[in-house]
């Protein structure tokens, strides 16, 4: 049986399985939020992009979410620096996610789970709401999984997250897995094809694929956690893979009260089957 340790390397946790030197990936925390990045197939294949050049704050695994309003304060947590131009109107009223320095970390059977505090400021440094993310990184037998969850507390006053297509949990899928490069996406009901298939709709999971040359198959592959939630998804050819739950509605938490989202991203090699994914779908 693997046994796992983490690997410092600056300030990103590396998760390694001290048995075989397999990294599953890491975590980490630049000084506007923390995110996840790498992400590795058990081949060691990489399935997410640290950032995009024109969308420098798509950051591998991430939370964001804009705007978020307590009372007559409201600021924006999707965007982050470098800005993309003067106008751009994702960087109005920026606020950042502080992660804190002491994170929980815990290793398991099967992995390590990390659990971190991090304060949601607006631009003027004061705090809007506090959020408990978890993160566990874990191998399966066929695939490695990030299990990341967001549980955002109300502590500042009844809170607002307005309607918008800027907002809840996604990743910034690699380049090699896009329809640009021959890649497809993925979704229940054997839909196959590019974003549309899935764009603003519901299925019980997304997937990117594509051939490597020289190895095969591979891709990655997620599902929100509570499964009783379906959707939206908010799903771009150009690898912006998102759960979207105030893409239809607005979603308001009473002051002291917590709202938790939580998805499953899954790194996999081979073709993906119906069954993988309903084995991988199942918690």
């Amino acid at each position: 049986m693997s046994s796992y340790e983490v690997v410092v390397n600056a300030k990103t946790n590396l998760v390694v399985d001290t048995d075989t030197g397999r990294c599953l990936g890491g975590m980490g925390a630049n000084f506007y939020r923390p995110f996840v990045f790498p992400f590795y197939t058990p081949a060691g294949h990489t399935v997410i992009q640290e950032f995009a050049f024109d969308h420098p704050f798509h950051n591998g695994i991430f939370v964001g979410q804009a705007p978020v309003k307590v009372g007559d304060r409201e600021a924006g947590f999707w965007g982050s620096p470098p800005r993309r131009s003067f106008t751009d109107k994702v960087f109005i009223n920026l606020g950042r996610m502080d992660t804190q320095q002491e994170i929980s970390i815990s290793p398991h059977t099967n992995g390590i789970e990390f659990i971190q505090k991090v304060i949601w400021r607006d631009e003027n440094e004061e705090p809007l709401i506090d959020e408990i993310r978890t993160v566990n990184l874990h191998s399966v037998q066929d695939g490695t999984v990030c299990d990341m969850t967001s549980e955002k507390t109300a502590s500042y006053g009844t809170t607002e997250f307005q309607q918008t297509k800027f907002g809840s949990i996604g990743m910034r899928v690699e380049p090699r897995l896009l329809p640009v490069m021959g890649g497809v996406v993925l979704a229940d009901n054997n839909r196959k094809g590019k974003a549309e298939v899935v764009q603003e709709s519901d299925s019980d999971y997304v997937a990117y694929q594509n051939q490597l040359p020289g190895h095969g198959d591979y891709g990655v592959l997620m599902t929100i956690l509570d499964k009783d939630i379906r959707g939206p998804w908010f799903i771009r050819d150009y690898g912006m893979a998102l759960y979207n739950p105030t893409w239809r509605d607005s979603i308001t938490i009473p002051e002291n009260e917590t709202w938790k989202i939580g998805l499953r991203f899954v790194a996999y090699d081979g073709a993906l089957t119906t069954d993988r994914a309903n084995n991988w779908c199942t918690v």
